[in-house]
């Protein structure tokens, strides 16, 4: 349980993040909009592909509960049964300088904070590749979203989306490791530096201008499925696009997709915002052992992708990844189309994810537009 003082400091500061007086004061600009904070960096209200797909519900789902991807010993995961543990969560949260200096003051820096600080143990590069940038343009992109949607408080709201989403994805983590109180710095850093500092740092225009025009970083998110029989779900994974004009050219950038796991490749510009894309690199699967020391004990293995995308917003993806002897996370290929890339009559534009796995077991799910981002789909026997 929280101490009342740790309590008191730690709500002050992620409220004042987020734009919001603590104690007796009124609430200021968070539940303002003015008309400089109306100019969209990350959401452009578009119908169609990924940011069609776009919501609070599917930013949790895709940010939150990726991480059952690779800690679950299935081809799909049940996120209604399974031991989140966020009591341990929460008392590491609770006293982070008393943890920390338990665990070695010099040694969490160099692990956690500092770029390249400790090769072997290199938890710093998910902490400012995800936490930070990754959680900061989804906080501006979702508070885009909540102004677009005339919701009050828009800053408030994503920021406490963008931090429920954390620590949900904090507590998988933190599975099965026993029961009492166990240290984990990881998590300190992960939520109150890196998942604060994202929404702290993107609250500067300069900030968001960097990352939308110069880098035209946006989330190319999963479509998450709820799958049948049972409570079960699948495709749950939060991925950012980056695009950065090639010299000399015209139509041609360097891509890359970063997420759990990452591609580097190049991006061909064509007509009417469409764009295809092309990346080699490694993705995720879960292995016995660690490695460099990473908690949730992954490994990488070979992977590339083709993307076509509409104005920046993915339409189709197809990935592919060697996923020889491996039992945990074993989809050989995945497909995923967005709605708005195939019509059904006027109205209707259907999403398809489909997964094959090595033992050439078949998952299918369909989504659409007015099912709020989320699937429906089967799961094998």
């Amino acid at each position: 349980m929280f101490k009342k003082l740790t309590f008191k400091i730690a709500l002050f500061f992620i409220l004042s993040s987020l734009g919001i007086s603590y104690g007796k004061g009124q609430v200021d600009s968070a539940f303002k909009v003015s008309e400089e904070e109306k100019k969209n960096y990350f959401y452009e209200g578009l119908n169609y592909g990924s940011q069609g797909n776009f919501n609070p519900i599917s930013l949790v789902l895709n940010r939150g509960f990726e991480m059952l991807r690779i800690v679950k010993y299935d081809l799909v995961y049940d996120p209604f049964n399974y031991n989140y543990r966020f009591y341990n969560v929460f008392e590491n949260l609770s006293n982070p300088i008393k943890n920390i200096r338990t665990y070695g003051t010099k040694d969490f820096f160099l692990e956690q904070v500092i770029p390249f600080g400790n090769l072997k143990k290199p938890f710093w590069y998910p902490n400012y590749t995800l936490h930070l940038v990754g959680g900061g343009i989804s906080y501006t992109m979702l508070k885009e979203y909540f102004i677009a949607h005339q919701v009050k408080a828009p800053g408030y709201l994503a920021g406490a989306t963008v931090i429920l989403a954390g620590l949900i994805n904090e507590g998988i983590e933190e599975r099965e490791r026993g029961s009492g109180f166990i240290l984990n710095v990881d998590l300190i850093a992960d939520v109150l530096i890196f998942d604060l500092g994202g929404i702290l740092l993107f609250q500067s225009k300069k900030v968001n201008k960097f990352f939308s025009e110069k880098l035209n970083m946006r989330d190319w998110s999963r479509q998450p499925m709820f799958l049948l029989p049972g409570t079960y779900m699948g495709n749950c994974g939060q991925f950012f696009s980056i695009k950065v004009k090639l010299p000399g050219t015209k139509t041609w950038y360097a891509f890359s997709l970063m997420g759990l796991g990452g591609l580097v490749g190049v991006s061909k510009k064509l007509a009417n915002g469409y764009a295809y894309s092309i990346g080699f690199g490694q993705g995720p699967k879960r292995k016995d052992k660690e490695l460099f020391g990473l908690p949730i004990d992954i490994s990488l293995v070979p992977m590339a992708g083709i993307y076509l995308d509409k104005n920046n917003s993915v339409l189709a993806s197809l990935e592919l990844s060697n996923t020889t002897n491996d039992r945990y996370h074993n989809y050989f290929a995945e497909l995923n189309i967005y709605p708005g890339l195939i019509h059904i009559g006027k109205k209707f534009s259907p999403g398809i994810w489909s997964a094959v796995t090595k033992q050439k077991e078949f998952i299918i799910g369909l989504n659409c537009n007015y099912s709020f981002g989320i699937g429906l789909g089967r799961r094998p026997f």
